[in-house]
């Protein structure tokens, strides 16, 4: 059975489930270099199948997500009626409680009117594409990482900002199937108290989440934790998060004017500590409240982009382990409706067969040596490109790699990176001054497998997760020592682990870097210019390379220099 799975929210993207196999996937911005592109990916279901070989006649199936607007379900009347009484009953100012209300109805009307721009895109996939399922969101997003993790039996959390008429579902997940057993509604969103700090401070929403997680580290959440946690609590009676309107503070909108005071009373950097506090403790204390002890936790959703939380929850006495599926916000939509479509029909379990995300496209030799001529740029063929590359590194240089399969998700995992050295904490701030980056994060670091344990701490609950750089992890005195560059203000790390199995030519890099070295860290980040998305094609490589002006990059069998260093 070949399923196609089709995602039209941010990072809107498609795949290919075969057979249960994960084969193709691919988000429509790669295609069109338009950061987060929202709607209907036709250029990438386009991209899919010539890749693939595939016609549409060959697919026996499309799924996708946006139940609730296909039922034409409208948001929870009593719900939001039920928070107007919390605001009328509360001791805000009359002023205030207009505002509250006033918002409720506009936020309201605003989901109704989504509700119907969603129903379009699906009566325009149906048009296209016959014999369509359609799942629920959260439940999609809960697929995804259910299925992946391999776990015949766990619990899965979702959270984010909004979808489906909910913001976050807690599952327990058995034998192929999801139950629902906590939801929390639309309006008391952590994903939206999340972005409108990240708001607030002066960045992008829905992107830009994780330098408010980098600057959190650098600031007193003391300072600012009054008003901040006055914002959003666990609702212990009704097991799910909820946005407390009735304190005056909390909107579930990303401009929220409520906010404001904070930035003439804080510094940015305490806001945005007082607001990672709040949200570990709150997802904290629902997880202690709703999963059992020793309980395995698949995780996904955009709010588990939060690799600070990912870690702290992977440390909870009651959860044994955690998989956080690597594309976890919005992009990650198309694998999970593909998966439910699948076990829909099955009837029976059985795990995504894929085991990388590692399922974009490939390019030969001989397409990269055509695009490396037209564009001029000096390259040159070794015997051993690795061993140069290492060398290369240990000399301070950086190197830009692509090569195999392009990654399916937020992190690059090596086949579209950019690598330095970690040995200077210093490349922090002149690499990222020059790819034009305001970053308060610390660069990931790869790590040899063999060398992991030597470089950090109790990882037993966190094996999934680090093989996708979806969480941080406490780093050794080794690691500190050796990789100080990868090594946050907190000690922690952010690591992608690398044996032969899961990526050959990173791992030969390192294992060259490590003889000359003793390190076997290499620092990661990703390749591509500044507010794009990361590179796809040999096209896209070559004009990041020449944009921010790197030294080396290795592009499958080739290695390009700038003219200098000929």
């Amino acid at each position: 059975m070949k399923i196609l799975g089709i995602g039209f929210l941010s990072e809107s993207s498609v795949c290919l489930l075969d057979n249960g196999r994960l084969k193709y996937a691919i988000s429509e911005e790669r295609i069109n270099r338009v950061k987060n592109w929202w709607g209907n990916p036709h250029k990438a279901i386009k991209y899919l199948l010539k890749e693939t070989g595939y016609s549409l006649k060959d697919i026996d199936k499309f799924a996708t997500h946006g139940l609730s607007a296909l039922k034409k379900d409208v948001p929870n009347k009593i719900h939001f009626k039920r928070k107007k009484n919390e605001i009328l009953s509360s001791n805000l100012k009359h002023s205030q409680k207009i505002s509250q209300i006033k918002f409720l109805k506009e936020r309201y009307d605003h989901e109704i009117n989504a509700n119907k721009r969603v129903l379009n895109n699906i009566i325009e996939l149906k048009k296209r594409y016959k014999n369509l399922e359609v799942f629920d969101h959260h439940e999609a997003h809960a697929a995804s990482a259910y299925f992946s993790s391999k776990w015949k039996s766990c619990y899965t959390l979702t959270i984010d900002g909004w979808g489906d008429n909910s913001s976050s579902k807690l599952f327990k997940c058995n034998n192929g199937n999801l139950k629902e057993i906590s939801r929390t509604n639309t309006i008391d969103s952590l994903g939206y108290f999340y972005g409108s700090i990240t708001k607030l401070l002066g960045f992008k929403p829905h992107r830009h989440e994780g330098k408010i997680l980098g600057l959190a580290a650098f600031g007193d959440p003391k300072k600012a934790y009054k008003f901040i946690s006055q914002m959003i609590s666990y609702d212990k009676m009704n097991k799910c998060f909820k946005g407390n309107f009735e304190k005056g503070i909390y909107q579930s909108k990303y401009d929220n004017p409520n906010l404001n005071f904070l930035k003439k009373k804080f510094k940015s950097k305490d806001i945005a500590a007082a607001a990672q506090r709040r949200l570990e403790e709150i997802i904290i204390e629902f997880i202690k409240d709703n999963i059992p002890i020793n309980s395995k936790l698949a995780l996904a959703g955009g709010v588990f982009a939060n690799v600070k939380i990912n870690q702290i929850i992977s440390e909870l006495k009651n959860i044994d382990s955690i998989y956080v599926f690597p594309n976890m916000g919005d992009g990650g939509l198309s694998v999970g409706s593909a998966l439910l479509a699948y076990h829909q029909n099955k009837k029976k379990y059985s795990p995504t067969k894929s085991e990388s995300m590692y399922l974009g496209p490939k390019f030969s030799n001989s397409q990269v040596l055509k695009v490396l001529k037209k564009n001029k740029v000096n390259y040159k063929k070794f015997k051993n490109p690795e061993k140069f590359i290492a060398q290369k590194l240990n000399q301070g240089y950086v190197v830009a790699c692509f090569q195999g399969r392009m990654e399916f998700g937020p992190r690059a995992l090596g086949n579209r990176s950019i690598l330095v050295n970690a040995c200077n904490v210093s490349v922090n701030n002149w690499l990222n001054k020059k790819l034009k980056r305001t970053e308060f994060m610390p660069f990931a670091p790869l790590t040899l497998k063999i060398f992991s344990n030597k470089m950090y701490k109790d990882l037993k609950s966190k094996k999934k997760a680090i093989n996708f750089m979806t969480t941080t992890v406490k780093c050794t005195s080794e690691a500190i020592k050796k990789s100080p560059a990868a090594v946050h203000v907190d000690k922690t790390a952010r690591p992608q682990i690398i044996s032969k199995m899961n990526n050959l030519k990173i791992f030969n890099i390192l294992k060259e870097y490590y003889k000359i070295s003793k390190i076997p860290n290499l620092i990661n980040t990703s390749f591509n210019v500044h507010e794009e998305p990361i590179v796809c094609s040999p096209e896209d490589a070559i004009r990041a390379f020449k944009t921010s002006n790197l030294d080396y990059m290795y592009i499958e069998d080739y290695v390009v220099m700038r003219k200098s260093l000929i």
